[in-house]
């Protein structure tokens, strides 16, 4: 029997990309998988690996295989709770790849088609039972995109036809550029919605400071102001401020709330900032996970804030070296932040590649630069996504 550990996650690249729903949140994960030793994988032990276990409350997992003979294994595999396969257009064309498409979806299997929006139209039912995965081009966005995905937005006025106008299920990407656009005559402000969570749950007598801390960390904005109130002078001054959850500890639960009471009004409404703010937050958490297993609370919490503020920069149109200059943070966060170096660049570093789907061809070599193996690197972003729409709700008391 061929061993996992040795056949399929060191074996195989992975790359991610998130999927946005109607309301702005994470619906579902495309997970490119890019096979770099292919004498070495089984497709089953990659289902299993993927998608063993992947809890109700997790994303949809889309399995994007390059390898069509990967594909075909996969496709008479068992079905991964949770998980759909996307399939090229292509084999639904086809009489005798079609059989075996109608197969998979008797079977079980979730399928995406993966086709240009113009090659559809006028269609009523997709076969196999399939959903799709439209390319967008230079025609207009059509009326009834309900229960499909939508790829190539580019602006912010087309995610509002396809989400909001046309009901598609999600678009996969996010025009973060178009969106921040809008906001670039001032520095975005507090994630509104953000606040709010936190002002319900910080009189509640079961929040711990670690479930604080998880929730404070979705907005980047707000860790970040956060870490420059405790090291003004009204709290004695600069010191170094080793993680998030320290800079909590020294706040305090009443007078945080007070303070975000008063941030609130000026809070930012725009929910389509929501997608740019949370795939920073992904990318830190993978950094973190990318860490020794077993490794202490307080590096984890450094890690993911010194991952937060290396991207801090998009959203408060100022220069990383200003911003973190007014902090008196650990020489580790500077080297991996300003001079990509350190002890923590290499895990900024993976986790980086590892959010371009587009550059998976070059994670081994990113990986062997840091001696990260490839198994390590796919087992933390597998955790990341795992319990990526839940992390910030009262389950461990252990960072996640």
């Amino acid at each position: 029997m061929l061993t996992m550990s040795h056949t399929v996650l060191d074996s195989v690249a992975l790359g991610y990309e998130p999927v946005w729903n109607r309301s702005r949140e994470l619906a579902a994960v495309r997970l490119g998988v890019r096979a770099v030793h292919p004498e070495s994988i089984d497709a089953a032990h990659l289902m299993q690996a993927l998608g063993d276990d992947w809890p109700e409350s997790a994303p949809v997992l889309i399995l994007s295989v390059e390898s069509p003979k990967l594909l075909q294994q996969a496709l008479a595999c068992p079905p991964v709770h949770n998980t759909w396969l996307e399939v090229p257009a292509a084999l639904f064309e086809q009489p005798d790849t079609l059989a075996r498409l109608n197969t998979a979806a008797k079977r079980g299997h979730r399928l995406l088609r993966h086709t240009d929006l113009a090659a559809v139209r006028g269609e009523a039912v997709a076969p196999a039972d399939a959903r799709n995965l439209l390319r967008l081009g230079a025609e207009p966005v059509p009326a009834g995109l309900i229960g499909q995905l939508v790829e190539g937005v580019t602006t912010q006025a087309v995610v509002k036809q396809c989400l909001d106008d046309a009901n598609a299920w999600g678009v996969l990407g996010w025009p973060d550029a178009d969106v921040l656009h809008a906001h670039r005559h001032q520095p975005l402000n507090y994630d509104a919605d953000v606040i709010r969570q936190i002002l319900m749950v910080i009189g509640d007598e079961d929040c711990s400071i670690e479930r604080l801390e998880r929730m404070v960390r979705q907005d980047p904005v707000l860790v970040y102001r956060i870490l420059l109130l405790v090291n003004s002078a009204a709290f004695g001054g600069r010191h170094e401020i080793a993680s998030l959850r320290h800079a909590l500890m020294m706040l305090g639960f009443k007078e945080l709330g007070r303070w975000l009471a008063e941030q609130l009004p000026g809070s930012e409404p725009d929910r389509d900032l929501h997608p740019v703010r949370y795939a920073m937050v992904m990318r830190s958490r993978l950094a973190q996970h990318l860490l020794a297993s077993g490794s202490e609370d307080a590096l984890r919490g450094e890690v993911y804030t010194t991952a937060l503020l290396s991207q801090l920069d998009r959203l408060l149109h100022q220069p990383l070296n200003e911003l973190l200059n007014r902090l008196p943070m650990s020489g580790r966060v500077f080297d991996a932040v300003l001079r990509n170096d350190g002890p923590y660049h290499p895990l900024l570093d993976v986790a980086r590649a590892m959010g371009n789907p587009d550059q998976m061809h070059r994670l081994p070599a990113v990986c062997q630069r840091h001696d990260i193996s490839l198994e390590h690197a796919n087992r933390a972003l597998i955790r990341m996504l795992a319990t990526s729409r839940s992390h910030a709700g009262p389950r461990s008391e252990r960072l996640t």
